[in-house]
């Protein structure tokens, strides 16, 4: 079996196309359809089934799949980790799948991802916000690389996970709001206040509720799906939100938001995580890379 000839299998797997295939990989159809049946040939069973214009995989084709992927994956290790070892980093090329709470995406990663282009040039990077439950997901099921994480804990046996931060919580509010001028806030006194909070399983919102809980209290709630809307509803006024510090650093400069002098201070933990089978040289050199930027750029202790 040739490597090209998977990669081809893979793009009509994926499309059930042999013409959309060759567009993503830029071959004429017939090239495709050759690349297939020698792949066929080799293997000696159908691949997939042709029924006129629609195309699906065969028993044998599904099989395949999931293997195909392992191979080129493991090829294209064998190849980053000759390159590295000949000293040649800035040959290292393929994709980095990364996903991250939208917090970290936004205030926290980009930093980290331009010191990782910079060492590795050709490295292609896919990243996105994903919630706690797709990012430990698909870390599992291989589909992403490397997924960071704002976590109290994380109990995963599949995955390798190393906590890199901390991540202080704190209450922010417009600064005319009451409890503002207020030398110390109990959990108590948010009783009677709208509480802008983080949408439901996350770290957040767990943190919020158990205080809540602990409290004897029920705030009227607006629930957000975006630190940005939190943020900025907060700072026109219309509650008290409780978020990452680091990512109200701006609004907290410029005046818009102050902190309150909140009883509680939770902090979470910044982790990174992915597959304890995952051999990717540039995922390796992630998690030195983010620590290193992490101690030269500390967050400034809160108000």
């Amino acid at each position: 079996m040739e490597l090209r000839h998977l990669t081809t299998f893979l793009a009509v797997a994926h499309h059930l196309s042999f013409t959309r295939a060759a567009q993503e990989l830029g071959y004429v159809q017939s090239s495709v359809t050759v690349q297939v049946k020698s792949l066929e040939n080799d293997l000696d069973v159908a691949l997939f089934e042709r029924l006129g214009r629609r195309v699906t995989l065969t028993p044998a084709g599904e099989e395949l799949r999931t293997h195909a992927r392992e191979l080129l994956e493991r090829a294209e290790q064998a190849r980053e980790a000759v390159q590295l070892a000949h000293g040649q980093p800035h040959q290292v090329n393929g994709t980095l799948r990364v996903a991250a709470p939208g917090s970290l995406c936004a205030y926290r990663l980009p930093g980290v991802l331009r010191r990782l282009k910079e060492r590795f040039p050709r490295l292609s990077l896919v990243f996105g916000p994903a919630e706690r439950a797709t990012v430990l997901d698909t870390l599992t099921d291989g589909s992403l690389d490397v997924g960071f994480l704002l976590e109290e804990d994380i109990v995963a046996p599949r995955l390798a996970v190393e906590r890199l931060a901390d991540e202080p919580l704190r209450l922010v509010a417009h600064p005319s709001h009451p409890l503002a001028a207020a030398e110390a806030v109990t959990t108590a006194d948010l009783g009677d206040q709208t509480m802008l909070v983080s949408e439901p399983d996350c770290a957040q919102r767990e943190v919020i509720e158990r205080e809540f809980q602990r409290a004897g209290i029920r705030p009227v709630l607006m629930e957000f799906l975006s630190i940005e809307a939190q943020k900025r509803c907060a700072a026109e006024g219309l509650g008290v939100a409780m978020v990452p510090i680091r990512s109200a650093a701006d609004e907290l400069h410029r005046g818009e938001l102050v902190t309150l002098s909140w009883e509680v201070t939770p902090t979470l933990g910044v982790y990174i995580a992915h597959h304890r089978d995952r051999r990717i040289p540039a995922l390796d050199a992630l998690a030195p890379i983010t620590r290193d930027l992490w101690r030269e750029t500390p967050m400034a202790s809160p108000g």
